[in-house]
């Protein structure tokens, strides 16, 4: 077990956190209808098919909801806080569970444009978040 505040992945998620080490969002797409899927599926969500493969997402979105986490809960908050959580809706087609980085909390605001961006450990874990557009 790390002693690293980064997610370890496991096989199902593995090419997601390859891509944030190497600076790409990536996200399950079904081969057989292009629905985008996230969180991790074995089985597209729109048509049922298990013909699913990693592809590189745009890194686009918008701000859904915001909220401020203002107590430290894990290591990763240490000297953070506030920490900036919010959901956001990528042109893709999916909403995740992200921060938002480089920017104050007062200034955001849900249908704010955002880009993705990482953060990267020493060791070169990467966690995927967002920064304003």
């Amino acid at each position: 077990m790390s002693t690293s505040w980064f997610p370890e992945p496991d096989n199902s998620n593995l090419p997601y956190f390859d891509g944030a080490r190497s600076g790409k969002l990536r996200l399950q797409r079904c081969d057989d209808c292009g629905n985008w899927m996230f969180p991790v599926r074995s089985r597209c969500q729109s048509c049922g098919s298990t013909q699913i493969k990693w592809a590189d997402a745009s890194g686009r979105g918008t701000v859904y909801t915001h909220a401020l986490l203002r107590r430290e809960y894990h290591p990763r908050h240490a000297g953070r806080l506030p920490v900036i959580m919010a959901q956001v809706d990528l042109e893709e087609g999916v909403r995740v569970n992200t921060n938002l980085v480089d920017v104050e909390p007062g200034a955001v605001k849900a249908g704010m444009k955002v880009t993705v961006a990482f953060e990267h450990s020493p060791v070169g874990e990467a966690v995927v978040v967002f920064r304003p557009a």
